[in-house]
Order: structure tokens, then C-alpha cells, then sequence
């Protein structure tokens, strides 16, 4: 049997959901918002008709999410809207903080932390964090490798008696139980690298080369999800990623700046998908922000902090093509004080489905405590 993997994408910044995942045809929605910060269903801002949605607004993707409108086609991508944290803040830190400890009060660690430690993964990299620093949902965790490159955990070949120096760190090291332990296993994955990846004639590794159908964008968020495609064809067992993007708080000029942001996450995750190849049928992506943004535009061509938003599925066992969860509308009385999209699933329901039905798991009272919500079939049986 395969083993399941698992990638978390946190967009960081409150994604405003009404705009990547657009109820074009609500009425409320289209008076809310000037034409240049909604999703139109003609001409040149017209995005793509989702199927198998969850209430009849005519639900459209974004015209720059062309690759999550095309994996979304072909089967491989769900959505949740109206998802989130019920919890009435507005705070960036605060919801990140609640979120990603995954609703547990005054826990230091985090949700995907306590399943960590409930595991066994073996392996010489079970836990990547892709990019400069873990986020909280991992805190905690032991055996998590951060880096933004598989060439930047290589131990230095130019090192004089590298041979030697490794020894005699290890040797050093073996019997001190912080850093024993962690130090010998970087010298081991270090020496797994160097055994799998190709050394050039100036010692240095052969560069990555991903899939020549995988079209990654030229952006941070690209190269995080280019590195942990790399590790997995490696066979180093990895088992969870994680990969943060910032930039999502769009208060002003989101006219500019969300189609950009979109058209990176959309060919990233395209690229990323289609660059897994096999693997792809046994990873699990979730994309996940704080919160989302209000329905109404701001003066200053944005839109403030919100509740509700939409969370993506993605994955080789994913019920994709279709919506998931209950859709409230977006009329004046059905929204959250009377200024946001209500959240009908907690976010929590996603991640416990992730975690028990994909990875396999038993989801404790730990994991996420005073949880009790149902399923919602995302990996059910088509």
C-alpha cells in the first residue's frame, strides 16, 4: 500500500474567498462590489463556471486561476466555501494563532504537531517545512527539517576533512539529547542526498528538474512547492509538508494585486500537481488562509478583514469536481454581522477529514479538542 502524504498551503493574510471561488450570479454579491473587484460571467473578467455547486449563484473561479479551474475539471480538486474559524476576530495573529493551535486554548503546540507526535513516520525526512521558518500548526514537532532547498541542507563539500569533522560532530553529539539526535540525523539525509542527486564536476549538486509538463511561475511559493516534489521522488520519506505564501491583505489596490497573487497560486499548484506524477495519487493538498474579506469594497479599492472563505481539497482521492458544504447566501440578514460571509463548516471538519480518512488516522480529542462536527465526504466514495 502507498503511503499517504500530506501538504499544507497556508495563504497568509485573509484570501478574500468571494473572489477566488465568485458567486457571480448573486445579486447581493454584484451590488455589493464595484466591477473590477468581482468576478463578472462575460466578457474579458468572466471566470470559469464551477460544477456541482453547492447553491445556484453561478459559482465562477477567478479568471486568473485557470490551473484550479482545469484541476477542479478534471476531478482533482474540491472546494469548501463558507469555511473557517467561529471565532469573532479580526486579528491576523489571533485567527492564525487559534487556527493553527487548531482551536485548543492556551496550547503551545500545534494541530499538526500533537498528530505528529501520535505517529511513527520512519525515514530520514518524515516533516518538511518548505521556506525559512515553521509555522505554529508544527510547533512542537519533532523531526521537522525547515529549509527552502534540498541543496542548502548538503554539508559543505569544501570542508577540510569533511569526512572527519562529520565524525568526530557526531561522536560529539551522539549522548546530548537536544542536539545529538537531530544533528545525526542532517548528517544522514545530508549523505542520502549526496547518494540519490548526481554531484557536478565542481562539487556541487545537479539542479532539480522537474516534469517538462510542470510550468512552475517564477515565485517563492513555486520553488517551497518545487522542493518537496523534488524530496518525494527522492524517496527520503517524506510524509508532511507545510508552505506558507503571504501577501493576501489586500485593504487597497486588490484590483492589481489579487490577480497576480491568484495567477502564482493557480500555476504553482498546477505545476506542482502535474510535476508529482505518481505521486500525485497519494498526496493531499489543503489550501487554507485565517479568514476571508468582507462583501463589501472598502474606499480604498480593497477589501478588510472578514470571516468566512473557501478552502481547497486537492488530490489523487479526492471527490473532486465539485463544492462542498452549505452555501448561507449573502443577503443582509444571512451574513455574519451583517458585513461577512457566515461560516457554515468549521475548518476543523476539513482538516479531521484529511487526517482520518487520507492519512489514516484516528483523530483524538488531542488533535482538535471539543471538535464533534460530522464529515463531509470529501473522500467518500463517488
Amino acid at each position: 500500500m502507498s503511503e499517504p502524504k500530506l501538504v499544507v498551503v497556508f495563504l497568509r493574510g485573509g484570501i478574500d474567498g468571494l473572489s477566488l471561488v465568485a458567486p457571480s450570479g448573486d445579486a447581493d454579491y454584484v451590488a455589493a462590489r464595484p466591477p473590477q473587484l468581482r468576478v463578472g460571467r462575460s466578457g474579458d473578467d468572466a471566470g470559469r463556471v464551477l460544477g456541482d455547486a453547492i447553491a445556484d449563484a453561478d459559482f465562477r473561479f477567478h479568471p486568473q486561476a485557470g490551473g484550479l479551474a482545469d484541476l477542479y475539471a478534471s476531478g482533482h480538486l474540491a472546494v469548501i466555501h463558507a469555511a473557517g474559524l467561529r471565532h469573532a476576530t479580526r486579528s491576523h495573529f489571533e485567527a492564525e494563532g487559534i487556527m493553527e493551535r487548531g482551536g485548543a486554548q492556551g496550547a503551545t503546540d500545534g494541530w499538526l504537531a500533537r498528530f505528529l507526535a501520535e505517529t511513527s513516520f520512519d525515514g530520514l525526512m518524515p516533516v518538511l517545512s518548505a521556506g525559512g521558518a515553521a509555522p505554529e500548526m508544527l510547533s512542537g514537532a519533532g523531526n521537522t527539517l525547515v529549509t527552502p532547498s534540498l541543496e542548502a541542507i548538503r554539508l559543505a563539500p569544501w570542508i577540510a576533512g569533511r569526512d572527519k569533522v562529520i565524525a568526530r560532530l557526531g561522536a560529539q553529539l551522539a549522548g546530548h539529547p537536544d542536539f545529538g539526535p537531530p544533528v545525526a540525523r542532517l548528517i544522514r539525509l545530508s549523505e542520502a542526498i549526496e547518494r540519490k542527486i548526481p554531484i557536478r564536476e565542481d562539487g556541487q549538486l545537479t539542479p532539480y528538474a522537474p516534469d517538462p509538463r510542470a510550468a512552475y511561475p517564477d515565485s517563492e511559493l513555486a520553488r517551497n512547492l518545487k522542493s518537496i516534489a523534488w524530496a518525494m521522488k527522492l524517496d527520503l520519506g517524506l510524509r508532511v509538508a507545510t508552505v506558507d505564501a503571504g501577501g493576501w491583505d489586500t485593504h487597497f489596490d486588490q484590483a492589481r494585486l489579487f490577480p497576480m497573487l491568484t495567477a502564482d497560486l493557480s500555476a504553482s499548484l498546477s505545476a506542482f500537481w502535474t510535476d508529482l506524477g505518481a505521486h500525485a495519487e497519494e498526496t493531499v493538498v489543503v489550501v487554507m488562509s485565517e479568514f476571508g474579506r468582507r462583501l463589501r469594497a472598502n474606499t480604498g479599492g480593497g477589501t478588510d478583514h472578514g470571516h468566512g472563505n473557501v478552502m481547497l481539497v486537492l488530490g489523487g482521492p479526492v471527490r473532486g469536481g465539485r463544492m462542498f458544504g452549505r452555501w448561507p447566501g449573502l443577503s443582509n440578514d444571512a451574513l455574519d454581522q451583517g458585513a461577512d460571509l457566515a461560516i457554515t463548516t468549521d475548518y476543523r471538519q476539513v482538516l479531521a477529514e484529511v487526517l482520518a480518512t487520507h492519512m489514516r488516522h484516528t483523530v483524538s480529542e488531542r488533535i482538535f479538542p471539543g471538535f464533534r462536527e460530522p464529515s463531509l465526504d470529501v473522500f467518500g466514495a463517488a
